[in-house]
């Protein structure tokens, strides 16, 4: 249902959905609530997002040292368990019989220990051994610089993603070769990727 008002509490979860901060199951009962059309939330997330893509910008640009960089990376692996960001990792490759199907409503959203950054499993191919799965970015963060085992598809099914001097945005396609390193990569506005990649990949 539309709402006719705003209120501190519509003010606070459009604020949480546009910063990336609300929990999966919080996340899809808002975007159906915009579906439906209520102008004044669709307003108030258009305005977050805008507010949140201008404050990398304001920022001064810098070069972490490599000490800083080291103690940064070792920080998100101990978040995210022995794999770091890369969760996926440890996602059970067993082939599935027949044909497999993930709802919109089903699968789990999981934090990579970037704060703003998760991703859900769709298929993990233990003959090729790569892995399809949908990669959600908050407005503003990042994902650290990793080289490619494989080739890497990504496809931009909503939102922006920058890539060094590279900016993709929903619709596009982009395919890194095997053994290319990704700068890091970032979105001002949010983004949702359905991303094919090796299970080898590493952060450099």
């Amino acid at each position: 249902m539309a709402h006719d008002r705003l209120t501190d509490d519509i003010l606070e979860q459009a604020a949480s959905y546009a910063l990336g901060l609300l929990e999966p199951a919080e996340t899809r009962a808002f975007e159906r609530h915009l579906q439906d059309g209520c102008a004044i939330c669709e307003a108030e997330v258009r305005s977050f997002r805008e507010t949140a893509a201008l404050l990398p910008s304001a920022l001064p640009q810098s070069t972490p040292s490599l000490r800083v960089r080291e103690r940064l990376l070792k920080r998100v692996e101990n978040e995210a368990g022995e794999h770091g960001p890369q969760v996926w990792r440890e996602w059970d490759a067993t082939p599935f019989e027949g044909i497999h199907v993930v709802r919109a409503s089903e699968g789990e959203w999981q934090p990579v220990g970037i704060e703003g950054v998760w991703v859900k499993r769709l298929y993990a191919d233990p003959a090729r051994d790569t892995l399809t799965m949908l990669v959600r970015m908050a407005p503003g963060t990042a994902y650290p610089s990793h080289r490619h085992a494989d080739a890497e598809q990504c496809l931009v099914l909503e939102g922006d993603l920058e890539t060094g001097d590279i900016r993709i945005q929903a619709g596009d396609y982009q395919c890194a070769p095997r053994e290319t390193v990704h700068a890091v990569s970032r979105t001002k506005n949010g983004c949702l990727l359905l991303i094919v990649s090796s299970r080898h990949d590493e952060l450099v």
